[in-house]
């Protein structure tokens, strides 16, 4: 099953137009020879989001301020509801990588004594309560959501009478008292593509106010990476698909697909034996020293070849976390058991065929969405010898 990440909304000012880089011409890849009927088509669709159209104009009247407040309320709205906690639950290399690695540190824990946790975005409690079991004499619990209620009494009847203390605030309000220092914060705040839903400042907020020098960050370190993509399957099933369906031509649909699939990045398991370069590490974060600043914008380079007969359909991404010193990582990527988050893959309308082998290069941008202070947009420049530059972007909202 495959898994949208979000719907893509145009920007305020006229996206930047996507060159082509193996067609002759200028014309649009995803929405060229449509006929007039096809127009009066799309037409009726405008119609039908019209109101969706006037919601995102009344949000660009909000200040800044406001806009970020309320993107705040629907994301913590969003972790009051019990099914997203039931999939992070049910993830069991998500868990199994925190409770391992929490019992790793707890014997050091023990033979010091007196050791203080804050768990960033406590939800059901399950961190803290591990942590609590590990040998944490005080756990500080920080949850937001309305599950903060829940997650007080799941902590009473799992942990050290006592041990946990449940913080009904946002990370950015909590007050343990001024001269108050804990040794440890755990989080679990990745999202999709590790950075959407941008938890990470939240978490970062806690540690500059309370984590003594020298403290432990779980996770301490995680790595963004992207690899290019062939998937065939995944162009079969969602263009090509509509070019015959039960013996009808429906080929006349093919432009609409794909101008509406590849317009978003997809959340979805892809395939091993479809990457067809070596990774690439575009973001390296270690959590002790990272800053706000490192996610509001970063760039990387990007270099790669594509085998002859090859083609680029676009790129997977996936993220791993180190936790201290312990031994097991958690990993996100395609040769990794499955995750809740998947992997994060960014289609092409068109792809970039490889001939008799090329070299690309380029440079991915990631920036924080000029409209939804939780989102992001990522852009990829790409150059090939002989060929025109391809300039894609998506939002990540």
């Amino acid at each position: 099953q495959e898994f949208v990440l979000s719907t893509s909304a145009h920007q305020p000012s006229a996206p930047p137009p996507i060159g082509a880089m193996d067609d002759p011409d200028d014309t649009d890849l995803g929405l060229a020879g449509l006929s007039p009927e096809f127009q009066a088509m799309i037409g009726g669709i405008e119609g039908h989001t019209a109101h969706f159209v006037k919601l995102i104009e009344r949000r660009t009247q909000l200040s800044k301020e406001a806009a970020k407040k309320k993107d705040d309320e629907v994301y913590l709205e969003s972790y009051g509801e019990l099914d997203i906690h039931e999939d992070m639950l049910k993830d069991r290399p998500r868990v199994e990588a925190y409770q391992k690695a929490i019992e790793f540190h707890g014997p050091a824990w023990k033979s010091k004594g007196d050791v203080s946790v804050v768990d960033v975005g406590a939800g059901t409690g399950l961190l803290s309560v591990f942590c609590a079991r590990a040998g944490a004499s005080k756990v500080h619990a920080v949850e937001a959501s309305r599950l903060a209620y829940f997650c007080k009494q799941i902590t009473e009847v799992n942990a050290p009478a006592g041990s946990i203390e449940v913080h009904e605030v946002r990370a950015e309000e909590l007050d343990l008292g001024a001269d108050q220092k804990v040794d440890v914060i755990v989080s679990e705040w990745m999202g999709y593509f590790l950075l959407f839903e941008n938890m990470l400042p939240s978490v970062l907020s806690v540690r500059d106010r309370y984590l003594k020098p020298g403290g432990l960050m779980l996770p301490s370190r995680c790595r963004l990476h992207l690899a290019p993509l062939q998937d065939g399957a995944w162009r079969d099933a969602k263009l090509d698909f509509w070019r015959s369906v039960s013996g009808i031509d429906m080929s006349a649909l093919v432009p609409l697909a794909t101008a509406t699939a590849c317009e978003k990045p997809q959340h979805r398991l892809v395939p091993v034996d479809g990457l067809i370069g070596p990774a690439m590490e575009i973001l390296n974060l270690d959590l002790h020293t990272a800053k706000e600043s490192d996610l509001r914008r970063f760039q990387a380079d990007l270099r790669f070849d594509i085998p002859p007969g090859g083609r680029l359909d676009g790129f997977a991404s996936w993220f791993d976390c180190d936790f201290g010193e312990a031994p097991d990582k958690l990993s996100t990527a395609p040769t990794a058991e499955p995750t809740h988050w998947r992997q994060t893959a960014f289609y092409f309308r068109q792809p970039i065929e490889g001939g008799g082998g090329i070299t690309i290069e380029g440079t991915v941008s990631v920036e924080i969405h000029e409209a939804f202070s939780r989102g992001y947009r990522v852009t990829f420049d790409l150059q090939a010898p002989g060929r025109k530059s391809r300039l894609e972007s998506f939002e990540l909202r």
